[in-house]
């Protein structure tokens, strides 16, 4: 449709000009010279016969000269007095019609506009200007089937002017006739043959019509007569591939890539050829060779690799062709900042913490304003077991930039808890829970470690949190294993502490800390036979740790071993 409104734009340049002209003759032969002045190009300069001038005429001529002269005044209502006197005069001045039409037009007074313009147009077919006038209003007013008609007309006393014939299809796509648009640009066809603008939009019309096989054959017909254009060719190929005929497209595709075997566009094309097909790993091999040309920015790229691949792709089933490939974008990045924390999201899925933090860091360097590229990096740090020292100067500047946010509290209770200040750590935790949780993030984390720094304290209030844990994650395996030895140590609710132990071993047999659990539980109920099956079995399993091999002992000791 872009090429049929670059027509109607030069048509209306020439109306514009044509009204100038027809102006310029009211001075001269009024209005049958006006009419004679309207003709065709060819026929306008020809020498005219010679006309009797009457009074009458000379009348109408001035009065027509004073017509034009009030409405380039503003003086409309004057103007359009003058011209019905004209009328009243010469009821067949055909050009006072016309500027009758156009002056009620620019005054809004439509109806009246179309019915001075069509006495204008019918009273003399062979002026353009007016059939384009009555042409213009109907388009104004949507009226579809006649504008279609004043086209024809228009067509049928100037054949050889191409872009009528534009004019005229758009006007049939205006009435919901794709077929009579067809036709009329058939009628260009063949007057100049098969070209580029009219081919793409029959293909466009036969697809607004839901004839997909009818925009093929045009576009076919086109490409035939247009063999080396590559630009014709991608756009065959892009064609077939939106109709699923994808041998014809891979056709069109392996000739852009003899050619052009280094232009990126084909290979990402290649690439979705592929992945429509289901050949998964095709299509990474060609996106790979498309983003490791030179042509695409990091940017480019990384709209790229979101697009081609859908999120249950990108992290999921794909990851893997994913990931390298962002690995490939980032290779070469050019401005790898601006991309770090978009890279280090993928690199923390990938469980390379120590790389992702830091690309987040990277990243702050640039912008240190973002809070959940602070979080990430945190969260990156602990994953990552990265030094102490680090992650608490990164959460403390987190915590001053973001006072209203846990989870920098949060780092810090935990560092607090790892160096034995668990005072410290409650103090930060307690700061966490009276905060509050969003929608529950951050509470049973924060709850396990104050249970576990109750707990190092010897201090009761641990099992409070034990069970504010447990009534909302009954199945929490690590809470599970952690109130089941307390109970074990206190030598309280051994029976209760047994069958959260069974739980624990129930998910996870050979975890070498539940068995351990367990078995020291079945020891304080004085069951040291079975209880020195497990605390073996967690020597195997595990680390020999100290209080597995004191475990070991007492229960040996217990059966005089």
């Amino acid at each position: 449709m872009t090429v049929m409104r670059g027509i109607r734009g030069k048509a209306t340049g020439r109306a514009a000009t044509a009204i100038a002209v027809v102006v310029v003759a009211f001075g001269v032969a009024g209005c049958k010279s006006s009419r004679q002045a309207a003709q065709s190009d060819a026929k306008r300069y020809e020498r005219k016969p010679i006309v009797e001038t009457t009074d009458e005429r000379l009348k109408s001529e001035a009065m027509m000269i004073d017509a034009k002269m009030r409405s380039e005044t503003g003086d409309s209502e004057g103007a359009i007095h003058i011209l019905h006197e004209v009328l009243q005069r010469d009821a067949q001045c055909h050009a006072a019609e016309y500027e009758l039409s156009r002056l009620m037009a620019s005054n809004g007074m439509t109806d009246s506009a179309i019915v001075y313009a069509v006495r204008a147009a019918d009273g003399d077919v062979g002026n353009v200007w007016y059939q384009m006038q009555l042409a213009a209003l109907y388009q104004a007013t949507r009226r579809a089937a006649e504008l279609a008609k004043t086209w024809e007309r228009i067509v049928e006393h100037h054949p050889d002017v191409l872009e009528y014939y534009y004019e005229l299809s758009n006007a049939y796509l205006m009435a919901g006739d794709g077929k009579g648009a067809i036709a009329a640009l058939n009628r260009v066809e063949k007057k100049v043959g098969v070209t580029q603008a009219v081919s793409m939009q029959k293909a466009k019309i036969w697809t607004h019509m839901r004839r997909d096989d009818k925009a093929l054959q045009e576009m076919e017909a086109l490409a035939k007569t247009m063999p080396q254009d590559n630009d014709l060719a991608g756009t065959m190929a892009d064609a077939y591939m939106q109709a699923g005929q994808y041998d014809k497209a891979k056709e069109y595709y392996d000739r852009l890539l003899a050619d052009n075997p280094d232009d990126e566009y084909v290979h990402i094309s290649l690439a979705e050829y592929y992945k429509a097909t289901g050949q998964p790993r095709k299509a990474y091999e060609e996106l790979k060779k498309g983003m490791a040309q030179k042509g695409l920015s990091t940017s480019n790229k990384l709209q790229l690799l979101t697009n081609f691949y859908s999120s249950e792709e990108f992290y999921g089933i794909h990851s893997g062709y994913a990931f390298d490939l962002l690995e490939t974008a980032m290779r070469e990045a050019d401005d790898s900042t601006t991309f770090a924390a978009f890279y280090g999201d993928m690199l923390m899925r990938q469980k390379q913490y120590a790389r992702a933090a830091h690309q987040f860091e990277l990243s702050l360097t640039a912008d240190s304003s973002k809070y959940e590229v602070w979080e990430a990096l945190l969260v990156s740090e602990l994953s990552g077991e990265v030094d102490t020292a680090i992650l608490a100067a990164h959460a403390r500047r987190a915590s001053r930039l973001f006072p209203l946010h846990p989870l920098p509290y949060y780092m810090l209770a935990i560092v607090e808890h790892d160096n034995h200040n668990y005072d410290k750590a409650l103090e930060l935790a307690s700061r966490c829970e009276k905060m509050g949780f969003d929608n529950g993030y951050l509470e049973m984390e924060t709850y396990s470690l104050m249970a576990s720094c109750y707990n190092q304290k010897d201090d009761r209030r641990c099992e409070q949190y034990y069970k504010r844990i447990l009534a909302a994650r009954p199945d929490d395996t690590q809470t599970l294993n952690s109130y089941a030895y307390w109970l074990a140590e206190k030598g309280e609710e051994l029976p209760k502490a047994e069958e959260m132990s069974r739980r624990t071993l129930d998910a996870e047999p050979d975890n070498h800390y539940y068995l351990d659990t367990y078995g020291w539980i079945l020891h304080r109920l004085g069951r040291d036979e079975e209880a020195l099956k497990y605390i073996e079995k967690a020597m195997q399993r595990g680390e020999e740790s100290e209080e597995v091999k004191e475990h070991l002992e007492e229960i040996k000791k217990a059966l005089g071993r």
